[in-house]
């Protein structure tokens, strides 16, 4: 049997210990960027998810199992981060004053790479933990019996102070329109006198989303984010899927940054089999994109 009480401390803890790693290496980030615009697009990305995580950390009301599932996924990764940055940061500091030279913060390649690529990979988490927020059944109980009788024909309901609370600060987090699905649904459905909303099964079923954090199927949306590629010469890149196989998740990808140089050729979108190479998207790249 699970213990609740555990079960609810290992969450704030999983949520801390996100929040603080993130906070560090945002720390050892703004130190050194110097005006360094690679730094600073770091520092903005990493700033962007510790606020996701706050929002967690603010709200008990939106940490539901796929919020907090997606949270123990970034936990990982910014661990991995963390390590790598505090390696970095020893290479720069240690040795002779050649050798501290020769690596200064962040200045290979590699360093830079690396760190971009876990960063990216938080920012996609950070993307699917916005999801599971935004799908999360904020005060959503099944009504017990002397409510089924009160209320006949009702099966749930919710306490909508709650709903319209929570909703507002996460607007206030992450945009206005981009608050719970649960108070867009239900924005024209009055509260009874006890400000209580109650929902007949056939109101619950319209809630579609709710599988999303319900039944954590394979289905789980993310966005998929191709950025800051660069090609040279007479190269070909294509930004984006070749076969029909992932085109329902084209939805989901976001193509931003990518630069196309000297005779180089980038293809900015998906397309099919059929269609690949043959440029005809006005969004394929020449030169610079």
């Amino acid at each position: 049997m699970i213990d609740p009480i555990g079960a609810v401390a290992a969450a704030t803890a999983s949520i801390d210990q996100s929040l603080k790693l993130i906070k560090r290496v945002s720390t050892a980030i703004e130190i050194h960027k110097n005006g360094r615009k690679d730094l600073e697009f770091i520092f903005e990305d990493l700033s962007s998810i510790a606020q996701v995580i706050e929002l967690v950390q603010t709200i008990e009301e939106i940490r539901t199992k796929g919020v907090l599932k997606a949270l123990a996924n970034m936990l990982k990764h910014a661990e991995q981060l963390d390590a790598h940055v505090q390696q970095v940061k020893k290479k720069s500091s240690t040795g002779s004053s050649i050798r501290r030279a020769a690596h200064h913060f962040m200045t290979g390649p590699e360093d830079l790479d690396q760190a971009n690529r876990m960063v990216n990979e938080l920012a996609t988490l950070k993307n699917t933990l916005i999801l599971h927020i935004q799908v999360a059944h904020v005060g959503l109980v099944v009504q017990n019996d002397q409510d089924k009788r009160q209320s006949p024909g009702c099966t749930h309901m919710l306490d909508s102070s709650v709903l319209h609370e929570v909703n507002q600060i996460v607007e206030q987090r992450l945009g206005k329109g981009q608050g719970l699905k649960i108070a867009e649904v239900l924005r024209r459905k009055s509260a009874d006198g006890d400000g209580m909303i109650r929902l007949t099964q056939e109101e619950y079923e319209c809630l579609v989303f709710h599988s999303l954090d319900d039944s954590q199927s394979n289905q789980e949306l993310g966005t998929i984010r191709v950025a800051n590629n660069q090609t040279f010469d007479q190269a070909l890149q294509i930004n984006g899927y070749i076969s029909d196989d992932w085109m329902e998740f084209a939805q989901n990808l976001t193509i931003e940054d990518n630069e196309a140089r000297n005779q180089s050729i980038q293809k900015q979108n998906s397309r099919d089999d059929a269609e690949f190479g043959l440029g005809t998207s006005p969004t394929d790249a020449k030169a610079d994109y």
